[in-house]
């Protein structure tokens, strides 16, 4: 073939690519914009920049059905133009090394470019387009508010958390949380659910809350965004109460007052900048492939466990303390500098993520908190029965505690006003043996015997979809790359074949063999990332390798026909 003849079809085919790939790009980044765009109410600066990121990867995702698209409509004008019969009379072979050889170049060359693009540069734009929408979760919450009146935020381990709220507003910082966001919820609902390691578990609401109004404060995470650094909200109620949803020390569930509380949380939400191996170089998904503990997935899970086991020691240290000690817990607070001392009257009992202190019959206050406060009197709080909450904040390494009475009285001096049930809070600094239990890794827990075997299940189903997930990526990103190949010489058979250089016509054939090709590595990613719950040896089955081979079949199957069409060109 001629340089002359093979620059007069390659520069039609980068022509037509270009621009078909331009207006396909366009077409998807505007598409794409419309999720976040309604659920997410995303202001004008968020929307251009939601666009300049989006057309790198935008435009390395329409590479496959361009590149098929030009060589259908170049090759098709030249075949309807009789082009292709002069070519042959002059003894240009129709093989991928004769007259179909531009369309070669031109798939080798997009090939090696979409494999570049989606090892290094679509990662990280489409990172930068996930970092746009979830920029601002203060904001997030307040257009979720505002538009549907709820927000349903995740807890980490899987636990969810519902807002409900008549209307919200961003607030100013506040210099006693300068690193959070605040936000101003009015006529306020929250709404919490226990622990459940069973996904497919319907959940149960554990506590509601209620307000006339509440600060929420939102601590968002810094520095790497593959690290664990969940979300941390919490919140200050306006004249709030707390319906827990069965009665303190109680075995069965009825109805009961509510508590006064002034404190929510803090809970700790997952990251709203979800992990994502799309958000990934080569480079990070090759690491992970070698160790996936070490991905963000892993680190939040094993941040839930680690805050279970803290919540569950310190408790358990408070509940020796109350049993082989004196019989009382001393309390130093941070954020007030106040004394507080618990004394029970019976020995307290551990109970799923709480203590109970039960009741004497015939003390009717059968506990009581103390709080001393330097140069005023002494608050003390007793009750029927109480039950204790710990919320552990590594990152800040203290303790907030909760303290629920039931069938309370307050007395300051001789002064003293009964209360149906009563909630006590403060914050204590962590003692460095809790602290250390945040340094464990996976390993100690999946090796770990005391741990109930559905917790170490998840923890290695987590495991196994994280390794799928990577490995899984790594292929479809070169399997996407070679289909750049195979399709263009597709689309030079089927331009020769067809005969017609008419776009509408081009690209209803056209588009076929690409959307097959795309739908089959996406799918096969699904496959791998979808590791069943039952992992007992005689019914689990991988389904890694499932899932790798129909990542790999649309290229066989578009290799197929490319091959057919040849050797039909060939025969002509």
């Amino acid at each position: 073939m001629s340089k002359t003849l093979f620059w007069y079809v390659f520069k039609n085919l980068v022509l037509v690519f270009l621009s078909a790939s331009g207006a396909i790009a366009a077409i998807m980044s505007f598409g794409g914009l419309l999720r976040p765009l309604t659920e997410n109410g995303l202001a004008v600066s968020q929307v251009g920049r939601m666009l300049a990121y989006a057309m790198p990867a935008m435009t390395t995702y329409s590479y496959p059905i361009a590149a098929l698209f030009a060589c259908t409509v170049v090759y098709g004008r030249l075949a309807a133009d009789n082009e292709v019969t002069a070519i042959r009379a002059a003894g240009v072979s129709l093989g991928p090394f004769g007259f179909g050889f531009p369309a070669l170049v031109l798939g080798g060359i997009v090939s090696l470019l979409s494999l570049a693009m989606l090892s290094y540069l679509v990662p990280a734009m489409t990172l930068k387009v996930e970092r746009t929408v979830v920029s601002n979760i203060g904001q997030f919450v307040v257009n979720r508010i505002q538009q549907q009146h709820q927000v349903r935020l995740v807890q980490a381990g899987s636990q969810p958390l519902t807002i409900f709220a008549k209307s919200a507003q961003i607030q100013p910082p506040d210099p006693n949380h300068p690193n959070a966001q605040v936000v101003r919820l009015e006529s306020v609902s929250i709404v919490t659910y226990g622990r459940s390691n069973d996904e497919k578990k319907l959940q149960v609401p554990e506590d509601f809350y209620i307000a006339n109004e509440a600060y929420a404060y939102i601590r968002q995470p810094t520095g790497d965004e593959n690290e664990a650094q969940p979300v941390l909200l919490s919140a200050t109620l306006i004249k709030g109460m707390k319906f827990p949803r069965s009665v303190i020390g109680g075995t069965e569930s009825k109805p009961q007052g509510g508590v006064s509380t002034a404190d929510f949380g803090p809970f700790p939400l997952r990251s709203p900048l979800r992990e994502n191996s799309k958000f990934m170089d080569i480079g990070k998904l090759q690491e992970l492939s070698k160790h996936p503990e070490r991905s963000r997935r892993m680190q939040e899970l094993l941040e839930s466990l680690t805050r279970m086991d803290q919540q569950t020691e310190y408790l358990r240290y408070l509940q020796s303390q109350m049993v082989d000690g004196t019989g009382m817990v001393k309390f130093k607070s941070l954020n007030t500098g106040h004394q507080w001392t618990l004394v029970p009257s019976k020995p307290p009992v551990f109970d799923k993520g709480k203590l109970l202190l039960p009741g004497d019959p015939s003390a009717p206050e059968g506990v009581r908190l103390i709080q001393q406060r330097p140069g005023q009197p002494s608050i003390e709080t007793a009750g029927r029965e109480a039950r204790i909450r710990v919320y552990p904040d590594a990152a800040e390494k203290r303790i907030p505690v909760f303290v629920e009475f039931q069938d309370a009285v307050v007395r300051i001096n001789q002064d003293q006003a009964p209360r149906e049930s009563l909630e006590r809070s403060f914050v204590v600094q962590m003692p460095e043996s809790i602290e250390a239990i945040s340094h464990r890794g996976v390993d100690d827990y999946l090796n770990r015997t005391d741990l109930p075997a559905d917790q170490i299940q998840g923890l290695y189903r987590n495991l196994l979809k994280q390794n799928n997930s990577v490995v899984s990526e790594m292929h479809s990103r070169v399997s996407f790359a070679i289909s750049c190949l195979v399709l263009t010489m597709v689309g030079y058979g089927l331009g020769v074949m067809f005969k017609s250089g008419n776009y509408l016509n081009a690209f209803a054939v056209s588009v076929v063999p690409a959307i097959v090709s795309i739908v089959l590595i996406v799918t096969g990613q699904h496959i791998c990332e979808n590791v069943p719950a039952d992992l007992r040896p005689e019914v689990f089955k991988n389904p890694k390798d499932l899932g790798l081979f129909v990542i790999w079949t649309g290229n066989a199957l578009v290799l197929a026909l490319a091959v057919v069409l040849m050797v039909r060109l060939r025969r002509t």
